[in-house]
């Protein structure tokens, strides 16, 4: 009982702590609100690209293809933003950089497709490979359609979903940051309790008390856990809000792997404080790692198809290592599908490595206990 009252004082110190410094508030929300800004500009562009058509034939055949062209598109949204079909502005719009590409239907297009030999030019104005695949394979959807629509096609395609509808682009990257949300507010806030005794001058007091360091451990997380709830709930708001964040499957399953990092993260923010001693040092190095743990762990699905050799193999095997990703993992496919096949393993490497991380942190209380100075 008494380390229980021991644990919750702690806990309260540390909050009350938190809530008088507006610093540490800000600090905890701040880099996930940045990435969400960033990837807010990225994302809508990769989904929609500006681009302008200048039809120059203007016959049946060639307005259907700009229709085409309007309507092609995912569950996500329509490919293209097709600007103008007007072949005296595209051009300039092009030159500009008013749009990112230029759809070229030359005369006698809608003549040469009743004979087969049609064909469209496309010109970027973008050194960016990815967004250029994506225009080059959209004009081929959106041909091919066309072509689907004056002849046979050749091959049909019956296409059975696994799910209703496919997850998008956002509801991916919104599910990365909300894990990145939960880790990194869990470390920083963490981190800093610890890392504020030795900066305070209590930590002395802190370690000769009466207790055993699982105690100590433990009223720091819990502290780490109650500071973090406010970051999350800010940075859910605005995935729900901005990037129309919709999570399914289970509230459980989905509330069971949060709290999984959010453990995690409190863990590696004690280690964190603990070894570094110092508050500044501590941001650092945990803003560092929150980010890092988002870019491998939080891509693990993306690289895996991309580790066919040369670094991005290395990074690809660094990211299976890291208990983080499999956090990640299990957290988009019962976000975004609500699959919960491979819940259990992928939870019990997380809770294993919280609990190893958590013994790390106490077994470092018990050596910083054994080396206090006498001006601490």
């Amino acid at each position: 009982m008494r380390a229980l009252r021991a644990v919750a004082a702690i806990a309260i110190k540390d909050w009350t702590r938190f809530v008088r410094q507006p610093f540490l508030m800000v600090i905890s929300v701040v880099v996930p609100l940045v990435f969400i800004f960033f990837y807010s500009l990225i994302v809508p562009v990769s989904n929609n690209n500006p681009v302008v058509v200048a039809d120059y034939d203007g016959g049946s055949t060639a307005t259907r293809l700009v229709e085409v062209l309007r309507t092609i598109g995912s569950d996500e949204g329509p490919y293209y933003d097709v600007r103008t079909t007007d072949p005296g502005e595209a051009p300039d719009a092009f030159n500009t950089q008013r749009a990112l590409a230029v759809i070229i239907i030359p005369e006698g297009f809608s003549r040469a497709a009743a004979d087969g030999e049609a064909t469209v030019q496309l010109r970027l104005n973008n050194i960016n490979s990815d967004y250029s695949k994506n225009l080059r394979l959209r004009l081929d959807a959106a041909v091919r359609a066309l072509d689907d629509e004056l002849t046979e096609p050749v091959v049909r395609v019956e296409e059975t979903r696994w799910l209703p509808r496919d997850p998008t682009m956002l509801g991916y990257i919104s599910t990365s940051l909300l894990l990145f949300g939960c880790l990194y507010a869990a470390m920083v806030n963490t981190g800093l309790q610890v890392a504020s005794e030795w900066n305070d001058r209590t930590v002395k007091d802190l370690l000769l008390a009466p207790l055993g360091r699982g105690a100590l451990v433990a009223g720091k997380v819990l502290a780490g856990l109650g500071q973090s709830l406010a970051s999350v709930a800010l940075v859910l708001v605005v995935l729900v809000v901005g990037f129309d964040f919709r999570p399914t499957g289970s509230l459980l399953a989905m509330a069971g792997i949060i709290l999984a990092a959010l453990l995690m993260g409190s863990g590696i923010g004690a280690v964190v404080g603990v070894a570094s001693k110092k508050t500044l040092v501590t941001a650092s190095v945990l803003i560092t790692l929150a980010v890092a743990f988002f870019l491998v762990s939080g891509n693990e699905e993306s690289m895996r198809g991309l580790a066919w050799g040369q670094p991005m193999t290395g990074l690809w095997q660094l990211s299976r290592v890291l208990p983080t990703t499999y956090a990640f993992n299990s957290a988009r496919s019962i976000m975004l599908t609500g699959d919960t096949a491979d819940l259990p393993g992928n939870l019990a490497i997380v809770l294993v490595a919280t609990a190893a991380i958590l013994t790390l942190a106490g077994w470092l209380l018990r050596r910083a206990y054994s080396q206090l100075s006498g001006g601490q």
